[in-house]
């Protein structure tokens, strides 16, 4: 398959509409010296700039991965976070295709959301650590809550990652997980502890890691602030970098009638800032930057578009490559 033509982007943007992107850029844009804030280049290096297919997963069921994933390539994307394998509209699809086509289109496996069993029981993760290899993956991961409410239990939900996270580094892997609000709510029986503090202390961190949703931590903060206190997701990852392998970019509004307490909007028509999030890292350009909106397929003008406003408000927020 031949690399996209430069035209395509051109193409995407006049389907999209410009003034669009104008306005999911305009809260980012700075000059190129303010974008200097780390030693190393800008807020979001360019060439770590991935997304999580679970946002165009209309596109993907209703016209296969072969269009979408050139489109996507097309705009800028360079990484790719699977959520399954498969599509409807190419039932012929196999993980050495899905290789193929991610090399053919210049795209790397960035990471892969599994289900809670698939990654930890021993009778199907081995062949998930195949398909991750295969597809030149050096992460793989869970977007369910790890299990357990109480200490007890939840030291159990981590050992059963330990294992997991050990088989998979023969495979060359790192096993993650993937946050939403609940694991920061209060432990059953320490009622003044959170989850995600008892889980993160309780896995190793030679074989487990996370990927930290920015906006849904956000929103956990605001969920459980009268039983445990507001924080900022900032300081968990800068007290442990190392163990945050990936972030997903997501932008919302303050909507207290979900459970998330936030609704997923377009990356740079939000509320978070973004810029003193990044710029506050104190090991950037380390993680993978995934943008990820979960209702994209219902934006008016499409997940695609949708995509393409993101990444050019993503790439508003960096300086040069590195």
């Amino acid at each position: 398959m031949s690399k996209p033509s430069l035209h395509r982007r051109g193409f995407l943007r006049a389907a999209a509409g410009t003034a669009a992107v104008a306005a999911g850029a305009g809260a980012f844009a700075a000059p190129a010296a303010a974008a200097q804030t780390d030693g190393h280049g800008g807020l979001i290096p360019r060439g770590r700039i991935g997304l999580q297919l679970y946002s165009v997963r209309d596109q993907i069921q209703q016209r296969g991965f072969t269009p979408v994933l050139t489109e996507l390539a097309a705009i800028g994307y360079k990484h790719i976070e699977f959520a399954g394998y498969t599509s409807p509209a190419e039932p012929d699809m196999t993980v050495p295709k899905l290789r193929k086509l991610l090399d053919d289109n210049g795209l790397v496996a960035g990471g892969a959301h599994l289900g809670l069993d698939a990654l930890l029981n021993a009778s199907t993760r081995e062949r998930e650590f195949e398909n991750a290899a295969a597809l030149g993956m050096d992460y793989v991961g869970t977007a369910s809550d790890f299990p357990g409410r109480t200490a007890a239990e939840i030291q159990a939900g981590a050992d059963r990652f330990n294992e997991s996270g050990e088989v998979a580094r023969g495979y060359g892997l790192k096993v993650y997980q993937h946050n939403h609000t609940n694991e920061f709510g209060p432990v059953t029986d320490r009622p003044g502890k959170r989850r995600h503090d008892l889980f993160l202390s309780g896995t190793d961190p030679r074989y487990v890691f996370l990927e930290l949703d920015i906006l849904w931590a956000f929103g956990a903060s605001v969920r459980f602030r009268d039983q445990l206190g507001e924080f900022d997701p900032l300081d968990y990852v800068n007290a442990a970098p190392q163990r945050y392998i990936a972030f997903h970019v997501k932008d919302g509004v303050r909507d207290p009638a979900l459970t998330n307490q936030y609704r997923d909007v377009v990356f740079g028509q939000g509320e978070l800032d973004f810029r003193r999030f990044f710029s506050g890292l104190r090991a950037p350009g380390l993680p993978l930057y995934f943008w990820e909106q979960d209702r994209a397929p219902q934006e008016p003008q499409g997940s695609i578009w949708a995509a393409e406003t993101s990444y050019d408000a993503m790439v508003a927020l960096q300086g040069r490559d590195y």
